[in-house]
């Protein structure tokens, strides 16, 4: 029997794993579907997935397996975003189409030369050395990993200094201009630079779009025209002499908001989405593949986590298989997994089984420590924080792990919180997220649906709901 506190199951945040014990990581790191190919050499380059599916991981490992694979790779973050900032943009004079695509090609083009002359500082070609003076005389190659830094930074130029004087000397503009102006930077980056002979490609990955739900002034189509101008540049530089390409990741509930005529178009064709399926056997599932490969460091054998579970757990637990009630009280997702088995390892004594109780004790803690507050960090930026801080408790004076919509309704018309909360809204946000199931009629019998399971399935507000049995647990129901 191995000792299940040798086998590390990783932090809550993979770019944290990856800089800590990067050689780790990246024997861990698992791609069924080889993802990872696609998004460095392929056409797509939108990865989304829900929150906790594994999309930082494969930046990564993008990240560490770079210099191994000859290209260069570079992540910019949207950590501290603040939609506030482009309020200040004057779009007025732009007529149709997303008015933000202009400036995001602005400022993917100066993260493009900040990135190359990081990675290449040796180019000695005069025009480009000339770029990135005059960028970094304005403060424009910030050495933050923040993305945001350079938003902030080329707004307050753009109306203060104008900075496209920097590449078109001697001609006059207008201040009111300003989005015109956007796409003059980026076409004159664009020429600099397209020709260039490096030798190697480059990619810029684009993440923590999660953070712009933080804010109170958050639009949609400002994400849309990162989108459409990530797009643009890849499409641009597919046949340039020098090869740029930009990721993003994103949240399937973000991406779901962002409207666009073009958008479905370039989801389909240019995005990859993560999901987790069960089988009928859940150790042959890619989700219960990912844990092995952590477990198979220590057991030094392939898949070996059937043979490790049939060693340390019990074989059933409330009359099911115990892999099988364990699973039922999380969400099939890598984050929720590899936080079950951490709150194991607290619950295992070196030399012997873990017990009913103890597999139990771990789901409770797996709940009570981590379950209702990925509940609430799903939720927020979507609806009002105080809102969302209360859902817990207002979920749990219901006390029933069965309800109507309208139920829910009465009970939040109780709390001050939830006052001009649209209450369908809520529960199909968690019927998305998995934290809740609902009933779906049938003549004969009933059958139970949960997004995670289903994910063809969209949330009925006639139906009945169901709680999560995780969620059940965290609330003491």
């Amino acid at each position: 029997m191995i000792d299940l506190n040798d086998v590390f199951f990783g932090y809550s945040d993979a770019n944290t794993e990856a800089e800590r014990n990067p050689e780790g990581f990246k024997k861990v790191f698992f791609d069924p579907r080889n993802i990872l190919d696609e998004l460095i050499s392929g056409d797509r380059f939108i990865l989304y997935g829900r929150k906790g599916d594994g999309k930082t991981a494969y930046s990564a490992q993008i990240k560490l397996t770079a210099p191994d694979k000859g290209f260069f790779a570079f992540q910019r973050s949207l950590s501290n975003f603040n939609n506030a900032t482009f309020t200040r943009i004057k779009t007025n004079e732009i007529i149709g189409g997303n008015p933000y695509i202009s400036f995001w090609k602005a400022i993917l083009m100066i993260e493009s030369v900040g990135m190359i002359h990081r990675c290449e500082p040796n180019i000695q070609v005069a025009e480009f050395l000339s770029l990135v003076d005059a960028l970094k005389r304005y403060g424009l190659l910030a050495d933050d990993s923040d993305i945001s830094v350079t938003v902030t930074k080329l707004v307050e130029l753009d109306s203060a200094i104008n900075v496209r004087s920097v590449f078109q000397h001697g001609r006059k503009w207008q201040q009111e201009e300003q989005l015109r102006g956007a796409e003059q930077i980026y076409s004159a980056i664009k020429r600099t630079i397209q020709t260039l002979y490096v030798g190697k490609k480059f990619i810029l990955i684009i993440d923590g779009l999660d953070d712009i739900l933080n804010n109170s002034e958050f639009r949609a189509e400002i994400i849309t025209g990162l989108i459409r101008a990530a797009e643009e540049i890849n499409r641009a530089f597919r046949k340039t002499t020098l090869s740029v390409k930009c990721l993003i990741l994103i949240r399937n509930d973000i991406l779901n908001l962002c409207r666009d005529p073009n958008q479905s178009k370039i989801v389909r064709d240019s995005g990859i989405k993560l999901s987790w399926n069960l089988p009928d056997d859940p150790f042959d599932s890619d989700l219960l593949k990912l844990v092995s490969k952590r477990v198979d460091v220590v057991t030094g054998k392939e898949n070996s986590l059937r043979d490790v579970w049939a060693e340390i757990f019990p074989d059933t637990i409330c009359g099911k298989a115990s892999i099988e009630y364990v699973l039922g009280n999380v969400i099939y997702r890598p984050r929720d997994v590899l936080q079950f088995f951490i709150e194991a390892q607290k619950e295992f004594v070196k030399g012997a089984r873990l017990s009913e109780e103890k597999v139990q004790n771990a789901l409770q803690q797996y709940s009570d420590g981590y379950f209702v507050d990925a509940m609430r960090d799903e939720l927020t930026g979507f609806f009002p924080n105080d809102a969302v801080t209360a859902l817990p408790d207002v979920l749990s004076k219901m006390g029933t792990q069965f309800f109507y919509p309208v139920e829910f309704a009465k009970q939040c018309a109780n709390c001050l919180a939830f006052k001009d909360v649209d209450t369908n809204r809520v529960l199909e946000a968690l019927f998305q997220a998995g934290y809740i199931g609902q009933h779906r009629p049938r003549e004969k019998n009933d059958y139970t649906v949960f997004s995670y399971r289903n994910p063809r399935e969209k949330f009925q507000p006639e139906h009945e709901c169901i709680l999560h049995r995780g969620l059940m647990r965290g609330l003491t129901i």
